[in-house]
């Protein structure tokens, strides 16, 4: 039998009744102050996430479940410090999945990803450098590198947390460098342009996405920018003749992106091109993370509570500006008072 997906998370309101089919992407078992045990669930479909919690009195009741399992959830949805929150009043794992449409559960960008792999191409047509070429061919003419890259997410919860946001990411900072290029002198496209591309490709191998995204057990013991940073060098190895400059500087953009040690790069940036890639990654993830949180304040929201990556609430509200008529308003007055100062009348301002 067909499970169709009754509901979406961006559906939920406060105050609505749920009845439909989410995956679990995230379980803890919690104590009360009284002993009793309860649960926290992390419910995810292809709009997003919300969080669930399940009583005492009810999880002793549910079925056994584990991440990454399909759930059927009844619930009410409610508010927890400013955040939405759904009460579970019943969850049962759903056994037959066959025939579910996965399609339904994962996360996936927006935009269309063949179209964005296509740019990354026309960039990559760009290098006239023959060995950064060759190093970017390396990996952008293998079918299975590509399959990958297409299909990775930038993070797990933060910026870019969904299928494609690797791509989506790394062409936005592909596209903030070459704008960079157009302002300031003294850079190297081919370097800045390369290292823009590779920056993140460590994530590749850092994230494991299905359904749900799991890091590797590489990518807890050494982290997107050392597999990054051990690939390409890998794939240098295999070009001859590589000018040893031009590997030292690429290579320590991979090392710096992240701009300081406690943000976990292992080097600072210190050639104008890492300042560049990492400014160009950092913003695009702000805006990512920004535009996340926009999107999942369904409520309408003025602010959003405290944010652990900009330590500090955001402003939500959009900004409503006067329409035409107001303008053009405001536009003959300015220009007649312009015309009263120039007889020696007090002008608008």
């Amino acid at each position: 039998m067909e499970i169709n997906k009754k509901q979406f998370v961006s559906d939920l309101r406060i105050g609505a009744k749920v009845d439909s089919v989410f995956v679990v992407v995230d379980k803890q078992i919690r104590k009360k102050k009284d002993g009793g045990d309860y649960c926290t669930v992390t419910l995810q479909d292809r709009e997003g996430n919300i969080e669930g919690v399940i009583w005492t009195e009810v999880y002793h009741n549910t079925e056994s479940f584990k991440r990454g399992d399909f759930v059927m959830v009844e619930g009410d949805v409610g508010g927890y410090k400013g955040s939405k929150q759904l009460t579970i009043t019943s969850l049962k794992r759903v056994e037959d999945i066959k025939n579910i449409d996965y399609q339904d559960y994962v996360k996936t960008t927006r935009k269309d990803i063949d179209g964005m792999f296509s740019e990354i191409k026309e960039y990559i047509a760009e290098i006239k450098n023959p060995y950064v070429r060759k190093l970017l061919d390396l990996f952008f003419c293998d079918e299975e590198f590509v399959k990958d890259f297409k299909n990775s997410t930038a993070a797990v919860q933060y910026h870019h947390a969904f299928r494609g946001g690797l791509l989506e990411h790394t062409l936005a900072v592909v596209k903030i460098c070459d704008a960079a290029f157009k302002i300031y002198s003294n850079l190297n496209y081919d370097l800045l342009i390369s290292g823009a591309i590779l920056h993140d490709i460590g994530k590749i191998k850092e994230y494991r996405t299905a359904i749900t995204t799991e890091v590797t057990d590489e990518g807890k013991l050494m982290g997107h920018i050392t597999i990054g940073y051990g690939w390409i060098l890998e794939k240098i190895k295999q070009i001859d003749g590589f000018p040893e400059e031009l590997k030292n500087r690429l290579l320590h953009i991979i090392l710096s992106h992240h701009g300081h040690k406690e943000f976990g790069s292992p080097r600072r940036p210190k050639i104008m091109e890492a300042f560049i890639v990492y400014h160009a990654d950092h913003l695009d993830a702000d805006i990512g993370g920004y535009n996340l949180i926009i999107e999942g304040n369904k409520d309408g929201n003025d602010w959003s509570d405290y944010v652990k990556n900009f330590e500090r609430s955001v402003l939500l509200r959009k900004l409503e500006l006067s329409d035409d008529n107001e303008y053009d308003k405001f536009d003959n007055g300015y220009k007649g008072n312009k015309d009263n100062e120039s007889n020696g009348q007090e002008g608008l301002f």
